[in-house]
């Protein structure tokens, strides 16, 4: 779905010069622009990782500020509070640990992740799959006890047979399981929601152009200080933090999730082992992919669908994506010492021309 420029072969300056005061006029229109250089902004931890907000058009006084980052912050705890597999406290840590056919209440928050990544996991054919949290402890990237060395066929397919949504029921509140060993993890979702939770509670609060992250993942509203829609960058898939930005995206009233090989990965004798695990193998997903981002309404779902296209690959994720308009993704595949880049055509119109 790659776009081709259209040429006019006709008045071709009239057209020009007419399409480019349209745009401006709809620019305008669209992109109101905040008072310049006015920005709110703050950071944290949660998750296991950083967050960042920014509020542009506003100068927001410093207590008022504080209480904002007290009500975020709030936000992201009862966050944890449901879904991190961390804490022993959590909602899924107790789903986690019961046995099969016995009721675990769950809240509005972890009920809303769930039905969504169910709705992903069968619209991918399960390659996105919330229960692969055991095959995620025994290849050492989760947070239960990983086996030594390579797993054996033997023990991924005793794990895979715990996997399934099948195997979990969602009723009302109440959270159960069909066979004892079944697992969630959520955390291929859990950070796409925290940032929708977050940018709701900002517009509930009144500001209009927001800009709110959580460990690589971004959902913007309205427009930066500049007045033009907000510009993220997506980062080359190498191993280092400082590697620089391989494309830019302009964001407006959307999100940008990106799931790579590149930040969590074990080197061993066998080579790298990557954490991305393929729920219809039961092992780290195999080919050239490095990452892949997706551009969505919905930050909940670009995390969970860049997921799932990377454990796809290159090829099968692109065909899914494609008959998905409401989804655009880039992808990166390694070839030899570099990179080579696909996109569909909406992910390329959205991509901003830097110097």
């Amino acid at each position: 779905m790659v776009g081709i420029m259209s040429v006019f072969r006709k008045n071709r300056t009239v057209v020009v010069l007419i399409a480019l005061g349209l745009f401006s006029l709809a620019f305008f229109f669209l992109f109101p622009r905040p008072p310049a250089d006015a920005v709110s902004r703050w950071g944290g931890r949660t998750m296991g990782t950083s967050y960042e907000v920014q509020l542009a058009g506003v100068t927001v006084p410093h207590g008022a500020l504080g209480e904002l980052k007290k009500k975020v912050d709030a936000e992201l705890v009862a966050l944890n509070e449901a879904m991190s597999t961390y804490m022993p406290g959590s909602e899924i840590s107790r789903f986690n640990r019961s046995a099969a056919g016995l009721d675990v209440e769950v809240g509005e928050r972890f009920r809303t992740v769930l039905s969504r990544a169910e709705e992903v996991s069968v619209d991918s054919g399960g390659a996105f799959d919330p229960t692969v949290g055991p095959l995620v402890d025994l290849w050492g990237f989760g947070a239960g006890e990983a086996v030594e060395g390579e797993p054996t066929e033997a023990e991924i397919s005793e794990r895979l047979a715990r996997t399934g949504m099948e195997r979990v029921r969602l009723q009302g509140q109440v959270l159960s399981k069909a066979r004892d060993g079944v697992e969630l993890n959520l955390s291929a979702i859990a950070k796409g929601y925290a940032v929708d939770r977050v940018r709701g509670l900002l517009v509930e609060e009144g500001f209009a152009h927001i800009y709110v992250e959580i460990g690589g993942e971004v959902a913007c509203r309205g427009v930066n200080a500049s007045g033009v829609p907000w510009r993220v960058g997506v980062q080359t898939p190498r191993d280092h933090a400082e590697a620089g930005a391989v494309k830019v995206v302009s964001l407006h009233n959307r999100a940008l999730a990106t799931s790579g090989d590149y930040r969590n990965f074990v080197d061993t004798e066998g080579g790298r082992r990557h954490h991305i695990i393929d729920p219809r193998t039961g092992r780290p997903a195999e080919h050239r992919l490095a990452s892949v981002s997706v551009l969505a309404r919905d930050c909940m779902t670009a995390d969970a669908a860049a997921t799932a296209l990377y454990v796809m690959g290159t090829k099968e994720g692109l065909a899914w994506v494609e008959a998905r308009p409401e989804l655009e993704a880039l992808f990166i595949d390694r070839v030899g010492e570099g990179f080579e880049i696909m996109a569909t055509e909406g992910f390329n119109a959205a991509l901003v021309a830097v110097p």
